[in-house]
């Protein structure tokens, strides 16, 4: 169906995350290379956090639509 696993993630009422689910291959050069992506949006370097047993890399934030968009230019 073509669909990029990024999902917005809304905890305790008010917390946003970014979740790239079903990462396959080296799930490290992807947290390094989201963060080079954000990092002049933001001014800094997001927070995110690496699961390799679930494959899914999370990101603190609302940033699902950019990375969705950067992720098919990238040819995902």
């Amino acid at each position: 169906m073509h669909n990029i696993p990024v999902y917005k993630d809304i905890t305790h009422g008010n917390r946003q995350m970014t979740v790239i689910r079903k990462v396959e291959g080296n799930i490290w050069a992807l947290q390094k290379d989201v963060e080079e992506f954000l990092s002049p949006q933001l001014g800094r370097t997001p927070i995110t956090q690496v699961n390799e047993v679930t494959g899914t890399l999370r990101i603190k934030g609302d940033f699902d639509e950019q990375l969705k968009a950067w992720l098919l230019e990238k040819g995902f």
